[in-house]
């Protein structure tokens, strides 16, 4: 596959990696300017004070009616490490999903996914003020939903190709062990493995037109819950 063509085979996948790369630009910007220098540690970690200012997923602020956080929080990354094993399995994930599910239902997956993963986090979190990050419930999401759907139409390559992105899970469970948020996880594959009993082998244009609507319905609530999250971060920074 030509590099130069990704975004216009996979455009709702690279449209995705855009506005994670994007907002992690952000993060390094503002924690630069909190830190005085570029640290080695952002490798691994972001200042937390960054992270609650683009909008980091945190119970206290959601309970006060900052709903949007559980969006925006999904499109923010604890360090450049955290990123780069989501972008990279968001991309493997996104050559596979999209096509066979049309690029506006990935985007109903990935946003629905997401929003589950952030939900079961909330329900799940031990502490008021624990903040969570990452995209990784969303991709859990994409991956409950091949399991299901390569069960169902007997693709045992499918299943047999899942193994990697287990291993990333692992990797990333190990990175950033004492942090990591299982619940968001858990949330996002069950999400995602419901969407896989909508899915079968062939794609047809009608079926793909249908998810058409709720796709341009999920696309505007990501842009709104992002847009207050740049508000947040331009008008107390």
């Amino acid at each position: 596959m030509n590099g130069s063509r990704f975004h216009e085979t996979f455009p709702a996948t690279a449209f995705l990696l855009l506005l994670n790369l994007s907002f992690f630009v952000l993060e390094l910007i503002e924690n630069v300017k909190l830190q005085g220098t570029l640290e080695i540690a952002v490798l691994f970690s972001v200042h937390s004070d960054v992270t609650t200012l683009l909008g980091s997923l945190r119970p206290l602020e959601v309970q006060q009616g900052e709903y949007w956080r559980l969006i925006s929080a999904t499109f923010l990354h604890a360090g450049v490490i955290h990123l780069l094993f989501n972008t990279m399995v968001l991309a493997d994930l996104g050559r596979i999903c999209e096509p066979l599910v049309s690029s506006w239902k990935f985007v109903v997956i990935y946003g629905a996914s997401a929003l589950g993963g952030s939900l079961a986090s909330i329900l799940n979190a031990p502490h008021p003020l624990r903040s969570s990050v990452g995209a990784s419930g969303a991709l859990c999401g994409l991956i409950g939903m091949l399991l299901v759907y390569s069960i169902r139409e007997r693709h045992p390559e499918i299943r047999d190709s899942l193994v990697r992105w287990i291993i990333w899970l692992a990797v990333i469970s190990f990175l950033f062990r004492g942090i990591i948020d299982h619940a968001a996880h858990i949330g996002g594959f069950l999400v995602g493995g419901a969407f896989g009993f909508t899915v079968r082998d062939y794609l047809h244009s009608s079926a793909a037109a249908r998810w058409r609507y709720p796709g341009y319905v999920v696309a505007a609530l990501g842009v709104v819950c992002l847009g207050f999250a740049l508000w947040n971060y331009f008008a107390l920074r």
